[in-house]
């Protein structure tokens, strides 16, 4: 397959009907013609330079960019991506992976900020049980974990960067 698709990098593509009930329409147009259609369900491989938006009725969720070899963990990301799509009622979700040797980095000079994620990540979320072991208020929590993920450029609502985080604040620790 690697030979078919040659060296450049691909993103896999997960949508799924969530419009009305009755049946999925035609499969939305994508900048691709290798599409697998299964009913209200869709998997796309695009060249990574090539982008989908967010479709009326459909929810979509995009892998990081692979190459050839890599294809399967990019199925698994937009998968999961879609999963998050689909939870959040967002229209597009995109993988994205957290580098957490680097993830940190805008975090280090501000304990309250590193401390609140911290707790947060081990109370799996919970801005009231959060706010109670800090001795905060629960919206103080909101707005400390809101900046981290804004200085992080993170999206904290994706496992897979709250597990990488985790690791990496108990790496510092």
């Amino acid at each position: 397959m690697t030979d078919l698709l040659g060296g450049g990098e691909w993103r896999v593509a997960h949508l799924r009907w969530t419009g009305a009930a009755g049946g999925a329409p035609a499969p939305p147009a994508l900048p691709t013609s290798l599409l697998d259609v299964d009913g209200d369900r869709v998997r796309a491989l695009l060249p990574a330079d090539r982008e989908i938006t967010g479709r009326p009725g459909w929810a979509a969720g995009v892998s990081a960019p692979a190459g050839p070899r890599d294809l399967q963990v990019a199925d698994a990301q937009a998968s999961r991506a879609l999963s998050r799509a689909r939870a959040t009622r967002t229209p597009l979700v995109h993988h994205r992976a957290a580098a957490p040797d680097l993830a940190l980095t805008p975090l280090l000079d501000s304990a309250p900020l590193l401390e609140t994620l911290r707790i947060w990540l081990s109370l799996h979320g919970s801005w009231d049980r959060t706010a109670a072991a800090l001795g905060v208020h629960r919206n103080t929590v909101r707005q400390r974990i809101t900046k981290c993920a804004a200085l992080l450029d993170a999206d904290l609502d994706d496992p897979d960067v709250r597990m990488e985080l985790w690791f990496a604040l108990r790496y510092i620790a």
